[in-house]
């Protein structure tokens, strides 16, 4: 049975290909108005599943990688038309990428994996969030570059700093089979 947060997780999952049509339009208002429901049901089906005690195993795989499916496509796309420069897309989705496949390493290893995000991937995902949020609300493109700047700055040091992380679990991983 799906719970009401799991439902919302999945809109926001149905949102994506909408969003895209408006953007591949031309439509950036009402892809920027579809871009910010969905960060506001991300940030409620959080709460709903914390107040409810309504968190479950399938809410904790679908509310990541609905996540990174929007905010990648919404990167490559706007990459694609040229709204922001090519370099901050692939700098977002190679980060991406590269914790998919930590992930992926640490849970072979491993035998217990504990997944939270860290302050600086927290911090990274408000950025890109707010890269968005200025590159289809049409503001200056001087803000938009600092604020991309900034952006790839915190995706690069995000992106090391979950590095160091993995190496480090990996590390304790070894002592403890000593």
């Amino acid at each position: 049975m799906i719970n009401i947060p799991n439902f919302i997780t999945l809109l926001r999952l149905i949102l994506i290909p909408i969003t895209i049509i408006y953007l591949l339009q031309g439509r950036y208002e009402l892809a920027l108005i579809l871009f910010i429901i969905a960060g506001l049901s991300d940030a409620l089906d959080g709460f709903l599943a914390r107040a409810l005690k309504q968190k479950t195993l399938l809410g904790a795989i679908l509310d990541p990688i609905a996540d990174k499916l929007l905010l990648d496509s919404i990167y490559i796309l706007s990459a694609y038309l040229e709204l922001m420069p090519d370099w901050i897309a692939v700098i977002v989705v190679s980060r991406d990428i590269f914790i998919l496949i930590g992930f992926i390493i640490l849970t072979f290893f491993k035998k217990r994996l504990e997944v939270r995000p860290s302050i600086p991937s927290k911090m990274t995902t408000a950025f890109q969030i707010i890269t968005v949020i200025c590159v289809l609300s049409g503001l200056p493109q001087d803000i938009v570059m600092v604020v991309i700047y900034l952006t790839a700055g915190l995706t690069i040091f995000s992106g090391l700093h979950y590095l160091y992380q993995g190496l480090k679990s990996l590390s304790e991983e070894e002592l403890e089979a000593e």
